[in-house]
């Protein structure tokens, strides 16, 4: 009895202590991000917390900031760009790993996947190199849309080739038999299989790019640069909240990108 007793007791206290890990994990993952969202509602003239009193002040300033109207279009020209290229260059290069039977497999694998292995920092600094030493580094707009295709392609190929690894192979032979040429096996048969990993890897694509500041730090100069880039130099010379104001907003514009894809595709597609 005091045997049966005390494995309860372990179980209960076991079960007490992943529950309050949990909450532990989510309270440091989520509290930083509640404590900005209330401080850029602050009417302070400085980043604090708790604010004295709420206000909508500096989400007024922020539109009317040069830099922020100008950035943030310049951060969506380009996650879009790098996006569709990202897209295109991903399924071709997914497909020839799930499907395909060659000598440099290995090679085309390790090359494609090692930005997800390395610093996004070292690779924006070897990059940064690379183009001062090709006499590139003035074409700030064509770097950030090559610099983040370099780091998105990964995310597209992982959730394309998963999906494509999945699906029954059967169905393109029988396409095949029937006489459709590959091309239009691969567009109606193929692409339609691996739909949700192409949705979910170009969603993970375009934030990962969007909120990018590691790489593009080293490749944005007077003729582009990012959001991210721009809030990074702006809270180095003030202390004002409205790097708070625009985080929020960029929180939100996630959001709603999720939300859209929870209503339309369903989030299984990240499963």
């Amino acid at each position: 009895m005091s045997s049966s007793r005390a494995e309860n007791a372990l179980l209960v206290a076991g079960k007490t202590l992943s529950v309050a890990m949990m909450v532990a994990g989510f309270l440091f993952l989520l509290g930083p991000i509640v404590i900005v969202v209330i401080s850029s509602f602050t009417s302070a003239s400085y980043l604090t917390f708790p604010p004295p009193e709420f206000s909508l002040r500096w989400y007024y300033e922020v539109f009317s900031l040069s830099w922020f109207s100008r950035s943030i279009v310049t951060s969506f020209v380009i996650a879009i760009i790098a996006t569709a290229i990202s897209a295109v260059l991903g399924i071709l290069v997914a497909r020839a790993l799930a499907r395909g039977t060659f000598r440099a497999k290995a090679i085309v694998e390790f090359v494609v996947l090692t930005p997800l292995l390395l610093p996004i920092v070292v690779l924006g600094f070897g990059l940064f190199n690379l183009l001062v030493t090709l006499a590139l580094e003035g074409h700030n707009f064509v770097n950030l849309i090559g610099g983040h295709i370099m780091i998105t392609v990964p995310f597209v190929v992982r959730s394309v080739w998963s999906a494509m690894a999945g699906t029954d192979i059967t169905l393109e032979e029988a396409s095949l038999g029937l006489g459709a040429t590959p091309f239009e096996t691969f567009r109606n048969v193929v692409l339609p299989m691996a739909r949700p990993g192409i949705i979910s890897g170009g969603i993970l694509a375009f934030t990962m790019s969007f909120n990018d500041v590691s790489l593009s730090i080293f490749l944005t100069g007077p003729r582009a640069s990012t959001l991210p880039v721009e809030m990074m130099a702006h809270i180095e010379y003030s202390a004002d909240p409205t790097p708070a104001a625009i985080s929020t907003i960029m929180l939100a514009i996630t959001l709603i990108i999720f939300a859209v894809t929870s209503r339309t595709v369903g989030l299984k597609i990240f499963a």
